[in-house]
């Protein structure tokens, strides 16, 4: 007859679960440092602290400052990403429903949350910091643009969208969602300290009806 298994075997203890969740707590601790304070003026002691961690440990997970914002840019942006590239290879509506739900899934997932900072922040030191520039260029500029250059394409090989300038056509788009990110970061969306109230849902139906009104094709029949 086998013994059987205790509590303490069945469930980890406390403070195995704490230690596991260690580098995750780090990378959001990080992310609000980055954010309020910039790349160079974050200090890893005033990340730990907000973590609850001392400062070594931090240097237990990730072994530098360097490391650490690629750790938070991966977690909270390229993963996002990812997940929305899945969605959109497995979309069997129209490039026009496609072009709404990226745009929306975009504001949610990146630009309400603390993420939304990240454009900020590499617009302001991307010239102080040209190795973390590349790394934000490869691992999510290029994998956005060209995500949304695919959907683009999809529309006008569906005969949905006019033979357009796809590049172009991106850029306009990606201007308009970091605009609402650096808006709500810097006057805030609520209550802004200048400028009028944006409502982002408003905004982005908006943007996306001004879109269409020069790319969507007037006498073409989508393909199935």
């Amino acid at each position: 007859m086998s013994t059987p298994t205790s509590v303490n075997q069945q469930r980890p203890t406390r403070r195995v679960r704490r230690k596991a969740a260690r580098p995750q707590e780090i990378v959001d601790a990080a992310l609000q440092v980055f954010v309020a304070k910039g790349f160079a003026a974050a200090r890893v002691d005033e990340i730990a602290q907000l973590a609850g961690v001392a400062k070594a440990t931090v240097f237990v997970y990730f072994e530098s400052k360097d490391a650490l914002f690629k750790a938070v840019v991966r977690a909270k942006i390229v993963d996002q990403l990812t997940s929305f590239k899945a969605q959109a290879a497995s979309h069997v509506g129209s490039t026009r429903e496609l072009i709404v739900m990226a745009l929306n899934d975009w504001w949610v997932r990146i630009g309400a949350t603390d993420a939304g900072g990240i454009s900020k922040l590499m617009m302001q030191e991307a010239k102080n910091f040209p190795e973390l520039a590349a790394f934000y260029q490869a691992e999510v500029m290029v994998p956005a643009t060209t995500l949304m250059s695919d959907i683009l394409r999809r529309g006008v090989q569906r005969g949905e969208l006019n033979d357009i300038d796809i590049p172009n056509t991106v850029m306009s788009i990606m201007a308009s969602l970091l605009f609402l990110s650096m808006w709500s970061q810097s006057y805030g969306l609520d209550r802004p300290f200048c400028g009028s109230l944006i409502s982002p849902d408003v905004f982005i139906d908006h943007q996306i009806n001004l879109l269409f009104s020069g790319i969507e094709s007037k006498g073409s029949v989508p393909c199935a």
